[in-house]
């Protein structure tokens, strides 16, 4: 009785239902809890309301497992006539739960968004996350903090085109603003992102990583899960989701370790850290019982929506951005692909196992 008593007047009767059945207050479907996980850039520069990082965890209450469905942030969604990545700017956590969940077919029981400066600070706190780097690769493009618009010795001037002289330039003719070089030449095509890293050298530095488990500190770490230019394969969009499962497992092991768990200090800098730069419909009492369910977690296992699901359109049809676009506007292919997943049906890494692929 005093059991049912403290239930009924500390939870909702959806919550003692789960409790009883699943064996935790948690929201559920069929035995899985599904977390949106989201990472944004934050900062006052563009896209930094953008999130780069989209993942859905999903924990089995039964077998202890958890799946890692990276999407890409580049997925086309038709109904909005954006990329995913743009959904939690322009809606918030909620709706973006339930596109994503649209997207992969699952309720999405709660969200957490993570601004990269937070998970900065939350590395550096637990003094370091050790990651297996898969490849060794090196990005010799990767942006530096607050050098986003840095003009590099260039200087931006209005001048005014002829006809002939903007049909050289290929530019329009009158007066345009455009950027002179140190040496006084126009830099007309320097907007351009292949192009960019060859006039404004300043705003980039070259990364490198090599093959094997890796000490890294917040911004190593943040430089890892976001390298767009990478060599040895690790350009992709794809490759960067699979880094990112990589330092989330990473970051998982040292959160749930002895040595933060017994650590007062740090879990209180941890605790201070996350309130001021996350956004979550996770409440204490929840954040405290996924601390005991993933704890207990038995393994985790990690897919990626790739190129198999997925096609490459003409960036011409999207207003020049490049975009990936499912095979079918419902995604259904996506959906299935998820649901063999969840049965165990699937490889880890790939999505080449799904239906009418194998």
């Amino acid at each position: 009785m005093a059991v049912a008593i403290y239930f009924s007047t500390s939870s909702s009767t959806s919550s003692v239902v789960n409790y009883i059945f699943s064996g935790t207050s948690l929201k559920s479907t069929n035995g899985f809890v599904n977390v949106l996980l989201l990472g944004l850039a934050g900062g006052n520069h563009d896209g930094s309301t953008l999130t780069d990082t989209i993942i859905i965890a999903s924990l089995n209450l039964k077998t202890k497992k958890v799946y890692l469905l990276s999407i890409p942030r580049d997925l086309w969604l038709p109904a909005l006539r954006v990329k995913v990545n743009a959904v939690y700017q322009s809606g918030g956590l909620n709706l973006a739960k339930i596109v994503t969940g649209n997207i992969v077919g699952l309720p999405i029981h709660y969200g957490l968004r993570v601004d990269f400066a937070g998970f900065v600070k939350a590395v550096d706190i637990l003094e370091g996350i050790e990651v297996t780097v898969e490849r060794q690769f090196d990005d010799y493009n990767y942006p530096i903090a607050g050098k986003e618009e840095d003009l590099c010795g260039f200087r931006e001037e209005e001048r005014e085109f002829s006809e002939e002289e903007a049909k050289g330039l290929n530019i329009l003719p009158g007066k345009q603003k455009v950027l002179i070089s140190p040496e006084g030449t126009i830099a007309t095509d320097s907007a351009k992102e292949d192009q960019g890293a060859k006039y404004f050298t300043c705003r980039f530095e070259r990364i490198s990583f090599k093959k094997g488990k890796t000490l890294m500190d917040g911004e190593t770490a943040l430089k890892f899960v976001r390298s767009r230019h990478g060599t040895n394969g690790e350009a992709s969009d794809f490759a960067r989701s699979k880094r990112q499962q990589l330092t989330l497992q990473a970051l998982r092991s040292r959160l749930l370790s002895a040595q933060t768990l017994l650590d007062a200090q740090k879990l209180s800098q941890l605790t201070k850290t996350f309130g001021s730069s996350i956004d979550t419909d996770i409440s204490v009492k929840d954040s405290l019982e996924f601390a005991r369910l993933f704890k207990d977690v038995d393994s985790v296992q990690n897919f990626i929506l790739d190129d198999s699901l997925l096609a490459h359109p003409n960036p011409a049809d999207y207003g020049g951005a490049y975009v990936l676009i499912s095979e079918d506007d419902d995604f259904s292919n996506i959906q299935e692909y998820v649901r063999r997943v969840l049965r165990e049906e699937a490889d880890e890494n790939s999505s080449s196992a799904r239906t009418g692929n194998n």
